[in-house]
């Protein structure tokens, strides 16, 4: 009979630190609140999840985007500034371990000098230097996503698993939007109608904030579909392209009922260049032929509801050009002549600081000096991003602006011819979508606020993916 020796390894120091620590993190939340003891359970949890596999911490990172705005934590940090540090951290440790951090370069140079620009103005401005360094970290970090989605989504599951992170969310903040306008629950009256607002606090960043996901449901339900046709055996195609077209159609559903021309604007031309790069010969008459029926719809408004009809025939008047200060405000004409007013400041807020701005986030602080006419009370930014930055970082934040988003459309682009005959082109044209919604709907609002630009440094992250990934395969 064989006998079994049982042998005992001898402690090692690092063994009895981590069993101190262990028992000392159990004694603190044993002695918190339920609450801050259960925030604190999780957040380990998510951690240790985030550890083992760095991609579900920017999955998580972009799926608190949407609440956000519900959960505060202290200093000031929102849900999704804990889960991006967390995510950022077992990153870095996790590169670590692994001996080996990589950080892709592409868009480095486009993403550098708006930095830069962004930082030269915030160190020389006027106003409030603290606030504005606070813009230029928000901005950082939406780089450090870009950073992290590149060097995480490696694999074709990644970035599935990424791309499903964001439907879910698109479809769970849709129907929150869409039960608020259907029990006429909110605060955003139109007509005898309520403009849905979701969790994002407004109608239009709520709206902004679905064109991030739209797009990219519209081109993949498509895509799959059509696969599907050409092959008829994978059935997982047909799948997707279903859960993919009823998550388009509620995603749409609630940016109609928004009622946010800006989002509308943006989807029609996000929807124009997905057309352009799929088949650019035939897409040109079918755009056209959209174009001619949306010239008539403008001019005969009357034959849509009330509510329709006064949003469509304002379009026009959001894009004329007139003095603010001089024009007679009636309830008509409200928001049009407010959102001119504002970009009047902007402008001369621009026109006083040519060069550097008035700093970042400081639009406010110097809006007393530069409002026109009886609108003296900001609004918190120029309804224009282009004019916004423009106010805030000066001709070089701007020009720097303008350089990284033309890279951005370049690496769509390269996206789209890399994975060409595959399904993730479709994933590369949707993306392309969406860049475009958010530079159109930026004429009329500023959505790189509420941590946006990580959501949408993820979606200008899977470009450059898919890029370097020619080998993925349907």
């Amino acid at each position: 009979m064989q006998r079994r020796a049982l042998t005992l390894r001898a402690v090692q120091p690092l063994d009895w630190l981590l069993a101190s620590l262990g028992l000392a993190g159990v004694a603190i939340i044993s002695l918190l609140p339920f609450a801050q003891a259960a925030t604190l359970i999780i957040c380990g949890m998510l951690l240790v999840g985030m550890l083992i596999q760095p991609a579900v911490g920017l999955s998580l990172t972009v799926a608190t985007v949407m609440i956000q705005e519900l959960l505060s934590f202290p200093l000031g940090l929102s849900a999704t500034h804990v889960i991006g540090i967390m995510a950022l951290g077992a990153w870095l440790l996790y590169g670590m371990a692994q001996r080996k951090i990589i950080i892709d370069t592409t868009l480095l140079v486009p993403w550098s000098l708006f930095l830069m620009a962004l930082l030269l103005s915030a160190g020389l401005t006027e106003y409030n230097a603290v606030d504005a360094l606070k813009q230029v970290v928000r901005w950082f970090m939406a780089f450090l996503a870009f950073v992290v989605t590149v060097a995480t989504i490696t694999t074709p599951k990644r970035a599935i698993g990424l791309i499903a992170v964001m439907f879910a969310v698109g479809v769970i903040e849709a129907l929150i939007g869409i039960q608020q306008y259907r029990l006429g629950a909110g605060p955003f009256a139109i007509g005898e109608s309520v403009r849905a607002y979701g969790t994002i606090g407004k109608p239009n960043t709520f709206a902004g904030f679905l064109e991030l996901m739209w797009p990219l449901t519209l081109s993949v339900a498509l895509g799959l579909l059509w696969f599907w046709w050409q092959q008829r055996q994978r059935w997982h195609y047909l799948l997707g392209a279903a859960l993919s077209g009823g998550a388009s159609l509620i995603i749409l559903a609630a940016i109609g009922v928004s009622f946010s021309r800006g989002a509308w604007i943006g989807i029609m031309g996000a929807l124009a260049v997905m057309l352009l790069a799929v088949d650019r010969r035939r897409a040109l008459p079918l755009i056209g032929l959209g174009g001619v029926l949306l010239l008539a719809i403008i001019s005969q408004p009357e034959l849509f509801p009330a509510v329709i009809s006064e949003r469509i025939s304002s379009l026009t008047n959001n894009l004329r050009i007139f003095d603010a200060g001089r024009v007679t405000v009636t309830d008509e004409n409200f928001a049009v002549v407010e959102r001119m007013a504002h970009w009047q400041a902007g402008a001369n807020m621009f026109l006083a600081n040519p060069m550097l701005g008035v700093g970042p986030d400081n639009f406010n602080r110097a809006y007393p000096e530069f409002f026109v006419g009886r609108w003296s009370e900001s609004q918190g930014h120029s309804h224009n991003y282009y004019i916004h930055i423009a106010a805030e970082a000066g001709l070089l934040g701007l020009l720097a602006y303008l350089v990284l988003i033309a890279a951005v459309y370049r690496q769509a682009y390269l996206a789209i011819q890399a994975t060409r005959g595959t399904v993730w082109q479709m994933v590369a044209i949707g993306c392309c979508g969406i860049i475009t919604a958010i530079q159109l709907h930026n004429i009329f609002d500023n959505l790189h606020v509420l941590n946006f630009g990580i959501h949408l440094s993820a979606v200008w992250a899977l470009c450059v993916v898919l890029t370097q990934r020619q080998g993925w395969r349907a």
